[in-house]
């Protein structure tokens, strides 16, 4: 969960504020959003609700697979290496070397882009939860740990947690949109705590296969 709470913090300061600041100038436009908190307090509720329903509907996914496994073990050994490797993907997208996740899904983006355009003063709550739906390579990196929990609740608490975390830097967009500096530092820092996150997933995997041994520290299991 701390993880899930640092990911949407740092990575929020860098990554979100480049990309929500569209989707902000968009709700703005929107006569139940101007000069009214309440409406946008509602709107992050919203966009909070989606996360939550995402995150329950992957908890549940990684839950079932763990129902249905013959070898769990090794199912989740082979599916936290996975999620490693996506791990240390997005850190390198923080940082610039590898290309944004969002281009692989660009059309999805536009799609969502026409649809949020063609809405006339929409209720906020509803805004908000479609806000939620946007296609973005830190909500999709958020939802690792809703799989990997094997609980549909836990998923759910890990996604709530990302989504409050959030919501600081959303709220103060304009101002962070325009601190570059900010946004290098952050987006660095964003990128440190995902690669400690897919070395952590990483060594999960290979000691549930068997290929190193579990590390604790002290009566805490670090993988």
């Amino acid at each position: 969960m701390l993880t899930s709470f640092l990911l949407g913090l740092l990575g929020s300061l860098g990554h979100c504020v480049g990309m929500c600041s569209a989707v902000i100038v968009l709700l703005d436009r929107q006569s139940s959003f101007q000069g009214n908190s309440l409406s946008w307090i509602l709107a992050h509720a919203g966009r909070i609700t989606t996360y939550a329903l995402l995150g329950l509907t992957f908890g549940m996914l990684g839950e079932t697979l763990s129902l249905f496994s013959t070898d769990l073990p090794r199912l989740q050994g082979v599916l936290s290496i996975l999620f490693a490797i996506i791990a240390f993907y997005m850190a390198f997208a923080f940082i610039g070397i590898a290309k944004s996740p969002e281009l692989l899904f660009s059309n999805l983006v536009s799609k969502w882009g026409q649809t949020m355009r063609g809405l006339r003063s929409p209720a906020p709550f509803v805004a908000g939860m479609l806000w939620g739906l946007l296609p973005c390579g830190l909500v999709l990196t958020a939802l690792i740990p809703a799989v990997t929990s094997g609980s549909a609740m836990q998923g759910a608490l890990n996604m709530i947690v990302f989504g409050l975390a959030t919501v600081p830097s959303l709220f103060a967009v304009k101002w962070l949109a325009q601190k570059t500096i900010s946004r290098t530092w952050s987006r660095s820092l964003a990128s440190l705590v995902m690669m400690f996150f897919g070395f952590q997933f990483a060594m999960r995997g290979f000691a549930s296969l068997d290929m190193v041994g579990h590390f604790m520290i002290g009566g805490v299991m670090l993988w």
